[in-house]
């Protein structure tokens, strides 16, 4: 359930803004659109991974054995806001020709897990 919250979430911030007809036509080209759960469980392990343990500017790539399914997370800036830890992150996904990128931010709520908050 937290994959599928932190999914759409992170859909909703992709396409924040737009008219719907472009949404669906976005999420439609949209590598996540093809990732099955294995894929998806792999990019949320590596943004997770990557926030926990890597250093700014270090990426961790992640690839699928099973699906053309790949991606990067890299840590752009670690800062505190509202007395939490928070991170900036690039995301970048491919499947096939299909690749997007995007920077978001997550932060450590008061039980350590990250959440998406931009």
């Amino acid at each position: 359930m937290k994959t599928v919250a932190l999914l759409v979430a992170v859909f909703g911030l992709l396409f924040a803004g737009t008219a719907p007809a472009q949404i669906l036509s976005e999420v439609a080209a949209s590598p996540i659109s093809r990732f099955n759960a294995a894929d998806n469980r792999l990019l949320l392990g590596a943004i997770d991974k990557a926030l926990s343990e890597n250093a700014n500017g270090v990426e961790l790539a992640w690839k699928s054995e099973q699906t053309p399914a790949r991606g990067s997370v890299t840590p752009q800036r670690s800062f505190d806001a509202d007395g939490m830890q928070c991170r900036d992150v690039l995301i970048a996904n491919e499947y096939r020709s299909r690749k997007a990128q995007g920077v978001h931010t997550f932060c450590r709520d008061a039980a350590g897990a990250w959440k998406l908050r931009s």
